[in-house]
This record gives C-alpha cells, sequence and structure tokens, in this order.
C-alpha cells in the first residue's frame, strides 16, 4: 500500500507506476491488460503504454502466450541492492529489546565470522543482569552451545561436525559425540531454534535461532543466555520459542521470505 508523504506533491505517471507495481505484487501471479486497467480505473490504451515502458526498462516481463504481465527481474536486483543496505544490527536492535522485556534476560545478536563467531549487539533484560563474559565485540567457538548449533545446523554436515575438534575445554554437558550432535543439529532445523543447558558454560542456559538474508543465507543468530538460577529448565524451549519468533521478524524485516 502507498502511504503519501504529508505535503509531497506526486508525479501522476510515477504514482500510476507505483501502484501498477504494487497491484501486480500483490496479485501474486502475471495479469493481462484487462485486469489491471479495471483494478486501477486507467483506459487500456493507456495502461498499455505504461506497461510496455515498463518492461522496456526491465520492471515487468511479458508471457507472449498468456498475454500477461508479472514483475520482472531486474526488481529482483534492485531488491538484494537495498536488502544489502539495511544495517543488521540497527534493523534488528528494536526486535532485541523486546525479546529481552518478554524472556527478562539478555538477549545477543552474533554473526559468524569463519570458524568463530561475534557478538555485535546484545540487550540486558530486567531480570538479572548477565555475569559471564558477553561483551559486544567478543568472539566465541562455533563448536559448543546454542548459537553454534543454529549456525552448524544450516551448514555443511562434514564441515559442522569437524568442529567438534575446536572443543578446547567442554563442560560434563558438551555433546561431543559425533552422531549425538549430528541428530541436535536435526533437531535444530526442524524446530527452528537451538538450546543450551550448560554446554558451552557451567551454569549457563540458552536459546538461539537463525536470522536469514533476503537470499535465504543465515547472516546471524539471535541468542539468549540467563544463568541457571534464572533461566530454568523448564523455561528452555519457551525461551527458543521466542527467540525463533524474534529471528524470524528480524529476517523478515531484511527482505528474507
Amino acid at each position: 500500500m502507498t502511504v503519501e508523504p504529508e505535503g509531497t506533491r506526486l508525479v501522476p505517471a510515477v504514482d500510476r507506476a507505483a501502484r501498477l507495481l504494487e497491484v501486480i505484487e500483490a496479485g501474486g501471479q502475471g495479469m493481462t491488460i484487462s485486469e489491471l486497467a479495471r483494478q486501477l480505473s486507467i483506459n487500456k490504451g493507456t495502461m498499455r503504454d505504461l506497461l510496455e515502458t515498463l518492461r522496456a526498462h526491465g520492471w515487468l516481463e511479458r508471457d507472449p502466450e498468456r498475454k500477461e504481465y508479472r514483475l520482472g527481474a531486474r526488481l529482483a536486483r534492485v531488491g538484494m541492492a537495498a536488502a544489502g543496505q539495511l544495517d543488521l544490527a540497527t534493523v534488528s536492535r528494536p526486535y532485541l529489546i523486546d525479546l529481552a522485556d518478554r524472556v527478562h534476560g539478555a538477549v545477543l545478536l552474533v554473526v559468524p565470522h569463519g570458524d568463530r563467531a561475534t557478538i555485535v549487539d546484545k540487550v540486558d533484560g530486567g531480570r538479572v543482569a548477565l555475569e559471564v563474559s558477553a561483551t559486544v565485540g567478543r568472539r566465541i567457538r562455533l563448536a559448543a552451545g546454542a548459537c553454534g548449533k543454529v549456525f552448524l545446523a544450516f551448514t555443511d554436515e562434514r564441515h559442522a561436525l569437524r568442529h567438534l575438534e575446536d572443543l578446547t575445554h567442554p563442560t560434563p554437558r558438551t555433546i561431543t559425540d559425533p552422531v549425538v550432535y549430528a541428530a541436535e543439529l536435526e533437531r535444530v532445523r526442524r524446530v527452528g531454534y537451538a538450546t543450551d543447558d550448560q554446554e558451552y558454560l557451567t551454569g549457563v542456559r540458552a536459546a538461539s535461532a537463525p536470522v536469514f538474508d533476503a537470499r535465504g543465507r543465515v547472516v546471524a543468530a539471535v541468542l539468549v543466555i540467563g544463568l541457571t538460577g534464572s533461566l530454568s529448565e523448564s523455561e528452555l524451549p519457551g525461551s527458543g520459542e521466542a527467540t525463533a519468533q524474534t529471528a524470524r521478524s528480524i529476517s523478515l524485516a531484511l527482505g528474507a521470505s
């Protein structure tokens, strides 16, 4: 839906073109000249000229057999370019604040960098301040913990399992069996989030979910962490579902489907 800024004088031809693209987008399929002319209350001759102008610039494509117009490949490229200009931390911040208020814990935004992940933002919830080292800019290993499971669940399985060799300081609860770890990654893919009950640090529980960009790539993970005294084992699934919901909202804001 077009929102006209207050006091703005719209250019009629550009306004018609924008509304035309919105109608085709909303329809989700190709549309004929007659269908579009009727919906936009424009005569067929003017509509044909408008459609062919947009087609000449690559914004639309035409099916010669069905005589229908659909969105063109250039729009997809422009959408990708726009998504690339979005700042991940800026887009994510309001969602992280909302999640921290809901779970009353610390919420981190973590991005993968090779065999490590970097904390790029952190919001503290109201119930308890996190007492572990989780500062912005800190790098953490991928092999253990909830966010590591999220990143590795969406990578090559053999590459993921090689990260188990990076477990230089496992806890008694850390999964070190490759078969068990592979099953855990499959569970992450199935339910959409990962949990961690003192697998990364003794006394710390966590839940994490993936953030996707417009190309379907995992570009970050939302991570909820809390001390065992404030985040009980029974609360982990609920925290995981809330984290997954937040990650989906951020993904949509980044242009993911």
